[in-house]
């Protein structure tokens, strides 16, 4: 679950469940957008999704609970 996530991919799941680019993370956490990439991969697998739609119900999960 989003647990097991690592502080930066939730930072980077949560954002790109808003709707924000790749590139837009990328900025604004001041990183590369392989980066950005490469937390996001790691977030789909441990997260079991595969589009970034579903992030947000998942991480909504986490801060309700």
């Amino acid at each position: 679950g989003p647990e097991a996530l690592t502080p930066s991919e939730t930072r980077v799941a949560g954002l790109a469940a808003t709707g924000l680019t790749n590139r837009q993370i990328a900025q604004r956490l001041y990183v590369t957008v392989k980066t950005v990439e490469v937390h996001l991969s790691n977030a789909y697998q441990k997260l079991g999704v595969r589009r970034r739609n579903e992030l947000g119900k998942i991480l909504t999960g986490l801060s309700n609970s």
